[in-house]
């Protein structure tokens, strides 16, 4: 899952983007501008606002980014306010509140939710084809009773390919889903992790879960 975090505070971004990056891909934009051009231009789940930024009232931001992507979550964050701001926070469009000091785990559990109760089916709590199971709450990864052990980023693409099953994804897609916006677009990274991820499969599988389809990119069914 992909998600980006606006927010002026750069020690705020910095701290966030630490804490969340063990189960997310996770971008970061400093301000309304930038949070604009990033959100047009990259398919993220879930958009995190914090409300009070330099160039723009985060309610106002909430309100062009839900009219131009009403199917991305967006939860805002700000510090203690009245019931009377937390009316307008929500006539923005925005999906979820959080407010300031809040814990790591909470946000997890908010961006899951939001994603779940936006997209249904598209993030179930558990990926399954054959005997290949990937649970997303545990990141448990087995074939059969096996647990295979995998890295943080191979976790992601098999997410990744797994809720694209059936559907032929190319590397530019990869990349864009599930690396953040400071991969270098000439690296063969994914290649490198595709294989990495087919081979540790294979160990416990007779079955290819990964097709390489020549001069288009990877097919799951």
């Amino acid at each position: 899952m992909k998600i980006l975090i606006v927010d002026d505070d750069s020690r705020i971004r910095k701290l966030l983007s630490k804490l969340l990056k063990d189960e997310f891909i996770v971008d970061v934009a400093k301000n309304a501008e930038e949070a604009e051009t990033l959100a047009y231009s990259t398919p993220y789940n879930v958009i995190v606002v914090d409300l009070v930024l330099p160039d723009m009232d985060g309610n106002e931001l909430c309100s062009l980014l839900k009219a131009r992507l009403p199917r991305t979550p967006i939860i805002a964050m700000s510090e203690a306010v009245s019931v009377s701001d937390k009316k307008r926070v929500f006539d923005s469009g925005v999906d979820d509140y959080l407010e300031k000091p809040f814990s790591t785990r909470e946000l997890k559990m908010r961006i899951k939710a939001v994603a779940r109760r936006i997209f249904d089916s598209s993030y179930p709590s558990v990926l399954k084809i054959n005997d290949l199971t990937l649970n997303l709450d545990t990141k448990r990864v087995t074939i059969g009773d096996v647990k295979v052990s995998l890295r943080r980023k191979e976790l992601q693409l098999l997410e990744f390919l797994m809720l694209n099953r059936g559907r032929v994804v190319n590397r530019g897609e990869i990349l864009e889903s599930v690396w953040d916006r400071n991969v270098n677009p000439f690296t063969n990274t994914v290649e490198v992790h595709i294989k990495r991820l087919r081979d540790k499969l294979k160990k416990f599988s007779k079955d290819d879960y990964i097709e390489t389809v020549y001069g288009m990119g990877y097919l799951v069914e």
